[in-house]
């Protein structure tokens, strides 16, 4: 293989690997943090019978 032929093999990988690297879940996310601002989706509240079932796994923790 040439020098020539080389560099440009290589230059095709790097190019496939940076392509390959934007994934769409990567996409749109926040870039800049501001210190004590949470950027997030909303907690969820757990209804009751959730809240029971994680009583339930503490209380088993402890026996």
């Amino acid at each position: 293989m040439t020098h020539g032929a080389a560099f440009k093999f290589f230059l095709a990988l790097v190019l496939a690997m940076g392509l390959a690297a934007c994934r769409e879940a990567e996409q749109n996310r926040p870039l800049v943090h501001e210190p004590g601002v949470y950027k997030g989706k909303p907690d969820t509240k757990l209804d009751e019978q959730q809240r029971e079932v994680l009583r339930q796994r503490t209380r088993r923790q402890f026996d």
